[in-house]
């Protein structure tokens, strides 16, 4: 990796692109790129390392959720405020791995992890279907997959961030063991062959049947790196498709820093930006 930085040096000390590095060595595995592989097994490396990033945001979330116990925490106003503007029948689409947005909306009963994620859970009760849906397209760290064609992976560390939730005896037996190759679902590059996992192929169908449909969409904390390609297609192939002449809000507040503009005016669409930060958009914004 001392090699790998001296090649790529992040921009910002100490803190690296993860998915531009995982991409160029997904390029050197495939003999390209200005990386050059010597004496590593790349793939064997990289479920290593998947499982090592999925561990630190499980732990990061962990000791966050102790913080917002903690009275006063001004975090506590923002994210109760977020979790109050969610209705029945919202979709959040995230290109994150972490488990913030859930974890918020389960304290407010506004999310179930039944069915919740775009898929049935194994283990969770029958009674409780989620009222709002949050479709991770880049997988989640606390989801554990049998094999790439498994489309209902377990959904680990349920009691942890789930308050009042269990997890099946199996749970931690399958993150220690070899059914999830020792890590969780995430996808941490931007090279993305999605057909070879059979639920990532649902959940970019269901997020492109929401896309195509909604009639209010709002853009927050999302950049579209022009080399995301699939996110690009996925939003400008079914913003195209969707009749309702939906309204369509960027919340950023520095326009430089994002691809939005040139984005919508390839394709046609008409946008506004909120410049405000997400923090306040969030409680000026909330309903009461």
């Amino acid at each position: 990796m001392e090699h790998i930085l001296e090649v790529m040096p992040p921009q910002e000390y100490d803190r690296p692109n993860l998915e531009e590095i995982f991409t160029f060595l997904d390029l050197a595995a495939r003999g390209a790129g200005p990386v050059e592989l010597h004496r590593v097994d790349w793939p064997q490396v990289r479920v290593k390392l998947m499982g090592m990033i999925a561990g630190a945001f499980l732990w990061y979330e962990y000791q966050l959720q102790r913080e917002l116990c903690l009275p006063g925490d001004s975090r506590n106003l923002i994210l109760d405020a977020w979790a109050h503007r969610m209705q029945p029948g919202d979709t959040i689409l995230t290109f994150n791995w972490d488990i913030l947005h859930e974890s918020a909306l389960w304290r407010r009963n506004k999310w179930h992890y039944s069915n919740g994620y775009g898929f049935t859970c194994a283990d969770a009760p029958q009674d409780a279907p989620s009222p709002m849906r949050v479709l991770k397209l880049h997988g989640s760290v606390n989801w554990g997959q049998r094999d790439a064609q498994d489309c209902t992976p377990a959904i680990e560390h349920k009691a942890d961030f789930f308050l009042g939730s269990t997890d099946a005896d199996d749970t931690y037996r399958r993150a220690a063991g070899t059914w999830n190759e020792g890590r969780h679902l995430i996808i941490p590059s931007y090279l993305k062959d999605l057909s070879t996992n059979r639920l990532l192929v649902h959940l970019w169908n269901q997020a492109g049947d929401a896309l195509s449909t909604a009639t209010s969409i709002v853009i927050i904390g999302f950049q579209l790196h022009p080399a995301d390609a699939l996110a690009r297609y996925l939003l400008a192939t079914r913003l195209l498709r969707n009749h309702q002449n939906p309204f369509i809000t960027v919340v950023a507040p520095d326009a430089d820093n994002d691809h939005w503009p040139a984005f919508f005016d390839d394709i046609g669409i008409r946008f506004r930006r909120d410049h405000r930060r997400f923090e306040d958009w969030v409680l000026q914004t909330a309903p009461s």
